[in-house]
């Protein structure tokens, strides 16, 4: 393996762009980068070097390609766009290395080049640029990671033919969902697009992993090739039906040229990737203390976040051990966690609140010996006084109350949704969802049940968030545990009246989300969405909700992890931190412990 690092000077570069793609003549093959609708070459026009196969980073921030003399001597580059630094990566054999993609997270690169057997594998590199191929067994090219790379499309070259193939590395499990080439992935992970040839061209098809089922997209007599998305999931295809090929958008089966730069001259465009939207920022803060968990509450409050409780260990799994009374609490400017002393009772599944000098938790999911199955909700209100750094008893909720939503509202702290989860007889899993809605008072600490009750469906595990001192409701698992409903729902009510109202449904049902408001937009990070008629999977995804429209849209951003069941919250007036969580990865079914920030 050979790496370098080197200064990479481009002239006039910005700093972020919006889509890059491969610029081809007779006798060069040059990457363009297209930002604020101008269009500069990040590579040396008139170097002997190719340079081909771009990809660009979901921030905008870093360009993937590879270049080399020829096709028999090819590596990776990898350009920042805000500093100019290249570094190159030579695999260890040497040869075609092609199609370099990055995950979303800009944790791996996955690509393809020679293997042991003589063709090329599917390989991939982290960011130290250690190397590992997925099968060395296999005839591979065009991967398409999801965003944490835990699953993979690409183009299998087997017996003759070309089929696509994906790949979830969770599971091991392999499935061919066509026969064709070049194939790409949409940045919510449910479409695969590819290209096939049945009538005499190549066409474009796009396969729904929801549906399971095959459209035609194009039927252009000419060939439409290099298909990829957009993150509002418009199709962009390379087509030559004007002689050369061109960059368009596929709209209701029709191309639509894209009109960002100069379409005159003898060269061909080929092989367009998009990035999000730059415009946001992601980042990274110290990890908490203790082990990681999900299912716990969180709170901010003068200049500190509070962590209390959670779950430990893998999901639906709850011996006493991954039930945790872990305190502790951040500061925010110094970037620092502090051990607490630990909640009163080990938990999950609540939310807490906080007031002058003291910092409340209601209820919670607990273990219980004399249950079958060995759980319980909790009834218990609990005061954390921050001078003593003790806790005490101070009162009791009317039910046992968990998996529920604690929003504070003018000094009121709205408890609503959720379940008892205590059996009410042996091998009761369903438990009792919770149609009340309880008021607790911070100054007088005296608690009420409100004179209304929740509309239907009831739920749970699903996210609360202020607004205009209304409570939302976002998402969450319908009722019963026979079988997983996933919800749509974005529920407003006025915790005074009761009123509800249904603002735009999320664009996909979703459980355990992570959800806040942030400058006149809803922003959801995460959740578990279902894939299959028994198949959900943890997702990374990031959307937004202009709440001024109601309209949603993926960000084309991902969270550094799939996962669900994090907390999200205010680190200052203009970003958020999402914290903890729970994620599938490689054979892995565990909580996390990283503390996201996204501003």
């Amino acid at each position: 393996m050979k790496f370098l690092t080197l200064i990479f000077l481009v002239v006039s570069c910005a700093s972020r762009a919006d889509y890059v793609f491969m610029k081809e003549t007779e006798t060069s093959k040059t990457i363009q980068l297209v930002n604020s609708k101008e269009v500069k070459a990040v590579s040396d026009l008139n170097s002997k070097n190719w340079a081909l196969y771009p990809d660009i980073s979901a921030d905008g921030e870093e360009v993937v390609f590879v270049e080399g003399p020829d096709q028999s001597n090819l590596h990776l580059a990898v350009l920042n766009l805000k500093t100019n630094e290249k570094k190159i990566f030579q695999p260890k054999i040497s040869g075609m290395v092609l199609h370099p993609k990055f995950t979303k997270n800009k944790k791996f690169i996955f690509f393809s080049a020679p293997g042991v057997n003589g063709k090329n594998n599917i390989h991939y590199v982290d960011r130290n640029f250690e190397e590992k191929i997925v099968n060395e067994s296999e005839e591979a090219y065009f991967p398409r990671p999801s965003a944490d790379g835990s699953f993979l499309v690409y183009q299998r070259n087997s017996a003759g033919k070309k089929e696509i193939v994906l790949f979830d590395r969770t599971e091991n499990t392999t499935k061919v969902i066509a026969e064709g080439m070049s194939p790409s992935l949409s940045f919510d992970e449910r479409l695969i697009a590819f290209t096939s040839k049945k009538e005499g061209s190549w066409d474009t098809y796009i396969f729904n992993r929801d549906t399971e089922k095959t459209e035609r997209m194009t039927v252009d007599e000419k060939d439409e090739m290099a298909p990829t998305f957009k993150p509002d999931n418009t199709l962009v295809v390379a087509s030559n039906k004007s002689g050369h090929y061109r960059l368009y958008t596929v709209k209701n089966k029709t191309l639509v040229q894209m009109s960002t730069f100069d379409f005159d001259g003898d060269w061909e465009a080929y092989s367009p990737q998009f990035s999000g939207e730059t415009k946001y920022v992601q980042g990274e803060r110290a990890p908490y203390l203790g082990g990681a968990r999900s299912s716990f509450g969180t709170v901010v409050h003068e200049g500190k976040i509070y962590m209390a409780g959670g779950h430990q260990g893998a999901e639906h799994t709850y011996p006493p051990e991954s039930f945790t009374d872990h305190f502790v609490s951040y500061d925010i400017e110094k970037n620092e966690w502090t051990e607490l002393a630990p909640t009163p009772m080990k938990a999950h599944g609540y939310q807490i609140a906080a007031n002058g000098n003291y910092i409340y938790t209601f209820g919670g999911f607990a273990y219980s010996e004399v249950h079958k199955p060995k759980w319980k909700s909790l009834d218990l209100i609990h005061r954390y006084d921050i001078r003593t750094n003790k806790w005490e008893e101070i009162g009791k909720l009317s039910s046992p109350r968990s998996s529920n939503v604690a929003v504070t509202i003018n000094g009121k702290v709205i408890l609503a949704a959720g379940w008892n989860s205590t059996p009410k007889k042996e091998n009761d899993y369903e438990g009792t969802f919770l149609d009340t809605v309880e008021i607790f008072d911070l100054e007088t600490e005296k608690i009420e049940i409100a004179s209304y009750k929740l509309p239907l469906p009831l739920r749970r595990a699903l996210t609360g968030v202020e607004l205009n001192g209304k409570v939302l409701m976002v998402g969450g698992l319908g009722e019963g545990a026979s079988h997983f409903e996933l919800l749509q729902k974005v529920t407003s009510f006025d915790p005074t009246t009761g009123a509800v109202t249904e603002l735009a449904p999320l664009p996909f049902a979703t459980f355990a989300p992570a959800a806040e408001v942030l400058n006149g937009e809803l922003f959801v990070f995460g959740g578990m969405f279902k894939t299959g008629e028994m198949n959900y999977e943890y997702v990374s995804h990031i959307y937004g909700m202009n709440l001024k429209n109601q309209t949603w849209r993926h960000l084309g951003r991902s969270l550094q992890e799939t996962k669900g069941f994090s907390q999200v919250f205010h680190v200052d007036s203009k970003t958020l931190g999402i914290l903890g969580g729970h994620r599938y990865f490689e054979g892995f079914d565990s909580p996390v412990k990283t503390f996201e920030t996204f501003k």
